[in-house]
């Protein structure tokens, strides 16, 4: 028990550093850390468990993401054959982190129980600090929670990766999430399995898209788009009629668009003149650092903005390597 009260005040007081250290230190854990300090009133030795929906609560949950759930669970058997073996759960939660559908082996059930990794537990930040399930959602992105980097000590034996599922309208609807138990999952290993994560995830949620437009022709526009794949539901007549997150970032469509339907041909024409400059841009960054044969510090000057914009467009464009 004493070695248990130090390791606990030991991560108390990482945490507690980690929230006190400059503003220039801060990452996106510190900054749940923070949220879930300094916002939502937790301490990291808490001992409450997970909160648990009722039968009929959950119930209620899963009949409101029913379509989703027929549609995850197949895909998640998928990823749980490459998963389980190594110790690890695959969950899918809704967008306030409950639990809907858990796939786990029987070797495993009691390690995650007791961590209240179980259906109808409330994975949320406000609930558990940061995790891969609540950190996740709130973020909307993929995040990677290693051990230690949880926030309350009570879940520190877990390294958790999630990835977020958008609706039709671009909003977040739930997490994927895979947690291990495993204490010899190093950060790189996890890394692996985070990025597998968040590319079944995006197919989740494509799979989802098609089936909410059953009957409509589902188009994938071309162009680069950081957020996943662009596609777009059109109509009989041609008529977009929907877009994924993807498309309605890359076209800067909002919700009112689809209130008068747009003529698809309309739409891409825009997408193939936005298309162009992107490929123009992304032509003369190569130019530039080609000319001054990597030399980043002189490309960015011959481009006229700061090194730390030309690496934000390496990013953009997919030239960071």
């Amino acid at each position: 028990m004493y070695q248990i009260a130090k390791a606990e005040k030991r991560h108390a007081e990482k945490v507690s550093d980690g929230i006190g250290g400059s503003a220039s230190a801060y990452s996106a854990i510190t900054a749940s850390w923070r949220r879930s300090m300094l916002h939502y009133g937790l301490t990291p030795n808490q001992r409450n468990t997970a909160r648990q929906l009722s039968a009929s609560e959950l119930r209620d949950v899963k009949q409101g993401l029913d379509m989703l759930l027929r549609v995850a669970q197949p895909i998640m058997e998928q990823l749980f054959q490459s998963v389980g073996r190594s110790g690890c759960c695959v969950v899918l939660t809704d967008m306030n982190g409950v639990i809907l559908h858990r796939l786990i082996n029987t070797a495993d059930d009691t390690s995650f129980d007791e961590w209240g990794l179980r259906s109808g537990a409330v994975w949320s930040e406000a609930r558990q600090g940061t995790n891969g399930i609540g950190t996740c959602a709130i973020e909307e992105r993929p995040v990677l929670i290693h051990k230690d980097q949880h926030f309350r000590y009570k879940n520190i034996g877990m390294t958790c990766m999630g990835a977020p599922i958008f609706d039709t309208n671009g909003k977040i609807m739930a997490v994927l999430d895979v947690s291990s138990a495993r204490n010899d999952l190093d950060r790189d290993f996890a890394q692996v399995i985070a990025s597998f994560v968040a590319d079944i995830a995006s197919r989740i949620e494509a799979e989802f898209f098609r089936a909410s437009f059953t009957g409509a022709q589902i188009v994938v526009a071309d162009g680069y788009c950081p957020s996943g794949t662009p596609l777009l539901a059109s109509d009989r007549d041609d008529l977009v009629i929907g877009a994924n997150r993807a498309a309605r970032r890359m076209l800067s469509l909002q919700g009112e668009t689809f209130a008068t339907p747009i003529p698809r041909s309309d739409l891409l024409a825009t997408l193939e003149v936005v298309s162009g400059l992107i490929a123009a841009e992304r032509a003369e960054i190569r130019r530039a650092i080609a000319r001054t044969k990597g030399n980043m510090s002189a490309a960015a000057k011959d481009l006229g903005v700061s090194r730390a914009t030309l690496y934000r467009l390496l990013s953009k464009h997919g030239l960071g390597g």
